[in-house]
């Protein structure tokens, strides 16, 4: 099978090319550039923390590298920690993360550059350590960030067009007609699972390598999941792992009455709002009926993250 790169011009323009190009020696260039990553206790900003991080000086490591180990206030996700592999016993003997705010702080505001994957993840739940300890946050915004996930996802798009070019061999013509688009798709997704190693899966197994959680989803959409105790959870947000019913009957049940007037999806609107109008048990009975229940995944939303 033939398999050809898309060429990077088609992503990004021509001044931008000749700026990376002058660039290739990044080496020689005066900025202090700091590599980092964090591992934590899952994804949600505003509950779990940062139990390792590490900071490369260079990309190169020519400044050296360093790692810290936390012990958090918080249990582990399990599926965190399917992850990346760290357990609770691992970090009993560790400081928390506070024992090093200060000494963080100043390797990162001596930095000119930051480099990560997906650095959005990560700068929100360092800066999240920061706000628990009621100190000031790190000062990202006078410095360049580099995104090494943002750039490839510039540098090599994943329109139709490219995935044809890179997957099937050519370009296609008629492009964006639905029927040249459906025929282009077709052809994508074999030159994909030929690519992939995945020609001789069946259907299911393909589809939970392209959404491993979807199995827990109620619905059509991620927002509300079946948690483990077979209750429908909200799945994002500050309120992310809360079943709905026990919501509705907290103080903050408004959350719910908000999400009802906003622009999510109707089967979400229509749960928020039977959660509101049912007592529990008979709300859940409701839900069974009306959405079934399949059993929750291992695998949690941020699994894929790193």
């Amino acid at each position: 099978m033939q398999s050809t790169e898309a060429p990077t011009q088609l992503a990004i323009d021509v001044e931008t090319l000749d700026q990376l190009r002058g660039a290739a020696d990044l080496a020689s260039r005066p900025e202090r550039v700091l590599v980092f990553d964090v591992e934590t206790t899952g994804t949600d900003r505003r509950r779990d923390q940062v139990i390792e991080l590490c900071v490369q000086h260079g990309l190169a490591g020519e400044g050296g590298t360093r790692t810290w180990r936390f012990r958090p206030s918080v249990p582990i996700h399990p599926g965190a920690q399917a992850v990346h592999g760290i357990s609770m016993e691992d970090l009993q003997d560790c400081p928390p993360f506070g024992a090093y705010a200060d000494e963080i702080a100043a390797i990162f505001d001596g930095a000119d550059v930051v480099v990560g994957y997906n650095l959005a993840f990560d700068i929100e739940m360092i800066q999240s350590e920061y706000e628990r300890l009621r100190r000031p946050l790190i000062e990202f915004g006078g410095k360049t960030i580099v995104d090494a996930f943002r750039l490839w996802q510039r540098c090599e798009p994943r329109s139709l067009q490219h995935a044809h070019q890179r997957f099937v061999g050519d370009n296609f013509a008629a492009a964006h007609s639905a029927s040249a688009d459906v025929a282009a798709t077709a052809r994508v997704l074999e030159g994909m699972l030929r690519h992939f190693g995945l020609a001789d899966r069946d259907w299911g197994a393909i589809a939970g390598v392209c959404e491993p959680q979807r199995p827990s989803w109620v619905g059509p959409s991620r927002h509300l999941q079946w948690d483990a105790q077979g209750m429908i959870a909200i799945a994002f947000g500050k309120h992310a792992g809360t079943p709905v019913h026990l919501l509705a009957a907290s103080k903050d049940a408004g959350y719910l009455l908000w999400m009802t007037d906003k622009d999510f999806p109707a089967h979400v609107v229509e749960i928020c709002r039977k959660a509101m109008d049912l007592p529990g048990e008979e709300f859940l009975t409701w839900a069974r009926r009306r959405y079934g229940q399949a059993a929750p995944t291992a695998a949690p939303p941020f699994a894929g993250r790193g």
